[in-house]
């Protein structure tokens, strides 16, 4: 007889993860935004911004 595994998987990159990303985006003028994901869900978002000086 075989077991039946029921795994519950989470949403990969929630709502409010997805307003923090736009926010980021929004908010960069050069850099980049880097998101970081364990076992298929976003765990991390790094923003580096580059200051051009002139």
């Amino acid at each position: 007889m075989a077991v039946e595994k029921r795994v519950s998987k989470k949403q990969a990159i929630s709502d409010q993860q997805l307003r923090q990303i736009q926010q980021a985006a929004e908010s960069i003028d050069y850099g980049a935004i880097h998101l970081v994901f364990q076992d298929g869900v976003l765990v991390q978002i790094d923003r580096s911004e580059k200051i051009r000086v002139l």
